[in-house]
């Protein structure tokens, strides 16, 4: 799907199987930036490569016009398919994406980068200041789905920063299968950090009421009732978020400010 000039959106589907054989269905976008230099943001799972370069060669490119690929963060559902790069081996590591980089992709069109850690350490962002597009990868909440992070305080100074960004006009995140526009943009950064503090609240009155000797999973299944979301969801990268929230003190306030 195009979503500006030089921005393409695809919504990649894939499954996790759990161990008792319950397959979880989930998806994760990618990115084609069509510039001088075919840019792609995040590879997918494995097997997502074909999904992708079909779609390139439907824009009149070849995957073989690939000049550069971006990642996010280092989660597999990000990195998994790095035939993107038309390798079957090991992928060299060309560098190291920084707060304020800024990378030239041709025709004027350019990228900058900001360090958005929570979702994990090495997050970023990117910002395309031609298109107002907004690449936030994993690090903004997703109300209704699993709460992936593993520092709730750096998650909310990566809001903070985002939301203070200028000229974002378009959201793309990875946690979501929607397009966020105009004043749009900053409500769904609200709604993503209200979903946060209410998981917050909700972790300490489970863990009070539980008492001691309350496991995260233990509590991480009350929290799950209380969202309506799959028991099945609790995940060992799912208790990392709720482990996190236990070791953040003092607790948040549930609603931002």
């Amino acid at each position: 799907m195009r979503v500006t000039e030089h921005v393409h959106s695809l919504l990649l589907h894939f499954e996790i199987e759990m161990p008792g054989g319950a397959r979880i269905p989930c998806f994760v976008p990618a990115y084609v930036i069509d510039t001088e230099r075919l840019t792609l943001v995040d590879t997918g799972v494995k097997s997502s490569a074909d999904v992708i370069f079909r779609y390139i060669e439907s824009l009149g490119r070849r995957p073989e016009d690939i000049d550069l690929v971006i990642h996010t963060h280092g989660h597999f559902d990000h990195i998994g398919d790095m035939r993107a790069k038309n390798t079957s081996g090991s992928v060299k590591v060309e560098g190291v994406l920084e707060e304020g980089v800024k990378i030239d992709l041709g025709g004027g069109a350019g990228i900058e980068v900001l360090h958005t850690p929570g979702h994990s350490p090495g997050s970023v962002s990117l910002f395309m200041p031609g298109e107002g597009a907004l690449f936030c990868g994993d690090v903004l909440p997703e109300p209704g789905v699993l709460p992936i992070y593993e520092d709730v305080r750096q998650t909310l100074e990566s809001l903070d920063k985002l939301r203070a960004l200028r000229g974002a006009e378009i959201l793309l995140s990875k946690l979501s299968d929607q397009i966020w526009r105009g004043e749009n943009v900053a409500g769904h950064i609200d709604a993503g950090e209200a979903y946060l503090r209410r998981i917050d609240a909700l972790v300490r009155r489970a863990g009070a009421e539980i008492g001691e000797g309350a496991t995260v999973k233990d509590i991480g299944a009350r929290v799950f009732s209380e969202l309506g979301l799959p028991g099945a969801g609790l995940i060992p990268i799912v208790l990392t978020s709720i482990a996190a929230h236990l070791a953040l003190k003092p607790a948040l306030e549930s609603t931002p400010g």
